[in-house]
């Protein structure tokens, strides 16, 4: 008998997190290591002639100078959000819709235990895999900065961003795991992840190039998780409460009607 949904969620997982725990970790000393070679000669130059457009995809090259800011644009603001979104909603899809079209979600609501219980061990073990992902950007970063010149960050301002990355990452699994659970439907699970995810990303990647784009911004969550300001200045707690917020009604929505939805 199940006495803990949220540990069998987390045991039934146990691949799927060392799988993407490495990748993080790998990503993260990669970009680590890079650091050195970002201090090359005329590199004032090429930042004052590059398009507006690719500072989006690249980030801002005037940024590359000092270590904190270097890591805060190349994997904080740039990589971390696309490929933690795209982590974030495999796992959501597959702790809502997908259980429940295997029958899998079935089996376990026929247990005595209330659907609302249900729901928030599984939602809790999205906070467990994220939190997992952010120390395995932690152990990159520990493993491999003091193998490479010049690389130091103070602990606040990685802390700063470790939390930030964490609720962005739970925002995103949130998303498509609310939409499945009050669904029931892995197609409109995935639309609702895919849409905010990747929409986020265009409207922020490309928002700073095209005007039209630019007065939408507001729309995407990443404009929410400004990584090189965060370094800078420190966390906006306005932005940590607007992503808490939608994760908080999301999650109270899909308790309302997952606890009424009929999913024999």
């Amino acid at each position: 008998m199940i006495r803990s949904v949220f540990l069998k969620t987390l045991h039934d997982r146990r691949w799927f997190m060392l799988g993407w725990a490495i990748a993080f970790m790998a990503l993260t000393a990669l970009l680590v290591s890079f650091y050195p070679a970002m201090q090359v000669s005329g590199l004032d130059e090429l930042v004052r002639s590059m398009p507006p457009a690719f500072k989006g995809l690249i980030g801002d090259l005037g940024l590359l100078s000092s270590f904190d800011t270097y890591m805060a644009s190349q994997l904080f603001d740039i990589r971390l959000p696309l490929i933690g979104g795209i982590m974030a909603i495999i796992l959501g899809l597959g702790l809502s819709s997908t259980e429940e079209e295997t029958g899998e979600l079935r089996t376990i609501a026929a247990l005595p235990i209330s659907r609302a219980k249900i729901l928030l061990e599984k939602w809790l073990a999205i906070v467990a895999v994220t939190f997992a992902m952010v120390l395995a950007i932690l152990a990159g970063m520990y493993v491999t900065m003091p193998f490479v010149d010049g690389a130091a960050m103070p602990l606040q301002e990685l802390s700063w961003l470790l939390l930030t990355s964490w609720l962005l990452m739970m925002t995103f699994g949130t998303i498509p795991f609310a939409a499945g659970m009050m669904a029931g439907r892995r197609a409109v699970a995935m639309a609702a992840g895919v849409l905010v995810v990747i929409g986020s990303f265009i409207l922020t990647t490309f928002g700073q190039a095209v005007d039209w784009l630019a007065d939408y911004e507001r729309l995407s969550l990443l404009y929410y998780f400004p990584a090189t300001d965060i370094v800078r200045d420190g966390i906006n707690w306005a932005d940590m409460m607007l992503l808490g917020g939608l994760t908080l009604i999301l999650l109270i929505a899909a308790i309302l009607v997952f606890r009424r939805r009929d999913i024999s």
